[in-house]
C-alpha cells in the first residue's frame, strides 16, 4: 500500500507516521487511523461516495521499492490478527494478477486500489462493515403503517405514500379515502371541533372555523350587549347579598335579567353545535384533500429535480437511507398529528376573546 507519512487523518487531523495503524476506505481509498475509523463508524468522506471522488496520496508519499516490500511483509504478518470489522480483502491468490488501470503495475486481481500509485480499481471485491443492528426504515416499528406493500392508489398517489402522510391511525382513514365519500362521520371532529383540525395539521381549515365561531359570538353578543351588561352590573353590585342571604326581590330581579340573555347563550351554543356537526361530517373529506395536496407538492419538487439529502441518526449511529426511505420519513414529518398545535390554537383564541370582551 502507499506510504501515508505526513498525510492527515480526516477524523482527528493528526499526521500519519510510520508506526501508525492505518486503514483505508474500501470505496474511496481515504486513509484513517484504525481507531479513528472505528470511532466514527464509517469513512470520513462517505458523503462523496457514489461520485468520482477517490483519495490521491501526495506525490512525495509514493513509497520506494524497499519501503513497499517492508510494508507488504508487515501487512502479511498482521493480517490474521487485524480486525475484520471494516474491511476484509479477499484471500490472496498469487496466481491471479492484473495491471493497474493507471500506472500499469502488477496487482492482485481483486485489489480495490493499486498498491503502488493508490489508484482506485474498477469493480473491486471487498467485504463491507455491516452493523449488527438493522436501522433501515422497514425495521422501525414506529414508522410502519401496515400499507407498505399495498399497490392501490388514491387520486394517482400510492396508498403507501398516503399512509405515510396520515401516519397516526392510517387504518381509520385509508378505507374512507378509497371510498371517497363526500360525507362521513368523525367523532374527533364532533367533540373537539376546530381544534381537531389543528390536531391533524389542517391549520388553514381550523383557523377558518375558529374565525367563524368568533365572528358569530361577537355578532350575537353585540345584539344582546345591553341586556348582558345589565345582568353583569347587577350581579356584580349585589354579589355579597346573592352569596350570603339573597332576598326574594334580589333573586326575582336577577332571574328577570338572566332570562333576557338566555336567547344569546342558546344562539351561541347552537352556532357552535352546527360548526362541530359540519366538521364531523366533512373533516375526513378535508383531510383527504390535505393529504393529496401534500403529496402533489412533494412529487412536484421531485419532478423538478429535488432530492432528499440527509441521514437518519439512531443511538448515535448514522445510517444512510435510500431516497424512497427518506421520502417516507419526510412525509411522516409534514403529516401525522400535532398535540402542540391545538393547545396553542386554544390559548390564542381564548386570549383574543378575553381582549375583545374587555373592550
Amino acid at each position: 500500500m502507499p506510504s501515508y507519512e505526513n498525510e492527515t487523518c480526516p477524523v482527528c487531523g493528526g499526521k500519519f507516521t510510520a508506526e501508525d495503524d492505518i486503514v483505508t476506505c474500501p470505496v474511496c481509498g481515504t486513509p484513517h487511523h484504525r481507531e479513528c475509523y472505528k470511532a466514527l463508524g464509517h469513512c470520513a468522506n462517505e458523503n462523496q461516495h457514489g461520485t468520482d471522488f477517490s483519495f490521491t496520496p501526495a506525490p512525495n508519499n509514493t513509497p520506494s521499492e524497499a519501503q513497499q516490500t517492508n510494508e507488504n511483509n508487515q501487512a502479511d504478518n498482521s493480517q490474521e490478527n487485524s480486525s475484520q470489522n471494516y474491511y476484509t480483502p479477499p484471500k490472496e491468490d498469487k496466481e491471479e494478477k492484473t495491471k493497474c488501470v493507471k500506472c500499469g503495475a502488477e496487482i492482485d486481481k481483486d485489489a480495490p486500489f493499486c498498491n503502488k500509485c493508490g489508484e482506485r480499481q474498477p469493480s473491486p471485491q471487498y467485504k463491507e462493515y455491516k452493523s449488527p443492528i438493522d436501522f433501515s426504515l422497514g425495521n422501525m416499528p414506529e414508522m410502519k403503517t401496515g400499507y407498505e406493500d399495498n399497490k392501490e392508489s388514491i387520486d394517482g398517489k400510492s396508498v403507501s405514500d398516503v399512509a405515510s402522510v396520515v401516519r397516526t391511525n392510517p387504518k381509520k382513514f385509508i378505507p374512507k379515502f378509497i371510498q371517497n365519500k363526500k360525507v362521513s362521520w368523525n367523532w374527533g371532529g364532533f367533540f373537539f371541533g376546530p381544534f381537531y383540525l389543528f390536531f391533524r395539521k389542517m391549520y388553514k381549515e381550523g383557523a377558518i372555523f375558529l374565525a367563524i365561531r368568533l365572528i358569530v359570538s361577537l355578532i350575537v353578543q353585540g345584539i344582546y350587549a345591553q341586556p348582558f351588561a345589565d345582568f353583569s352590573r347587577y350581579a356584580t353590585s349585589n354579589y355579597d347579598k346573592i352569596i350570603s342571604n339573597p332576598s326574594d326581590d334580589i333573586v326575582n330581579h336577577l332571574m328577570g335579567l338572566y332570562e333576557k340573555i338566555v336567547p344569546m347563550m342558546l344562539i351561541i351554543m347552537g352556532a357552535n353545535l352546527i360548526i362541530h356537526l359540519v366538521i364531523a361530517l366533512f373533516s375526513d373529506r378535508m383531510y383527504r384533500s390535505k393529504v393529496i395536496s401534500v403529496l402533489n407538492k412533494v412529487d412536484s419538487q421531485l419532478d423538478d429535480g429535488g432530492m432528499f439529502n440527509q441521514t437518519f441518526n439512531v443511538m448515535d449511529t448514522q445510517t444512510s437511507l435510500s431516497q424512497e426511505e427518506m421520502k417516507k420519513l419526510y412525509l411522516g414529518k409534514v403529516g401525522g398529528t400535532s398535540l402542540f398545535a391545538p393547545v396553542m390554537a386554544f390559548l390564542i383564541y381564548d386570549l383574543i376573546t378575553s381582549i375583545i370582551s374587555s373592550l
